[in-house]
This record gives structure tokens, sequence and C-alpha cells, in this order.
């Protein structure tokens, strides 16, 4: 019995490791994408020349 319980102890202890490790790495990674898409998206933006305009239903 006492065999198991080791066992089990070390399968749980690993699978904590492992997601935090992943938490960690996605998070990361996630934030760095991101803020390069932001970077981009502001890019776009000031380089775009074009400003949005709100359509009249009467054309005027």
């Amino acid at each position: 019995m006492a065999f198991w319980i080791t066992l089990w102890k070390v399968v749980f202890i690993v699978t904590v490791v492992v997601f935090a490790g992943l938490a960690v790495w996605v998070t990361i990674q996630g934030a760095r994408d991101i803020k390069a898409m932001l970077l981009t998206l502001r890019k776009r933006h000031e380089t775009d020349g074009e400003a949005v305009v709100k359509d009249e239903p009467n054309g005027a």
C-alpha cells in the first residue's frame, strides 16, 4: 500500500510542477505576443492616413 501512496504523490507533484511551468511560459509568451500585436496595430494606425467617418443615413 505504501508503494501506491508514494507513486501517486510523485505523479501529483510532477503534474503540479509541469502545470506551473507551462502556466508561467504561456503567460510570458502571451504577454510578448500581445505587446507585439499592439505595437503593430499602433504602427498601422499611424501610417494608415484614413480617419473613421460616420456615414449619415441621408447621404449628407
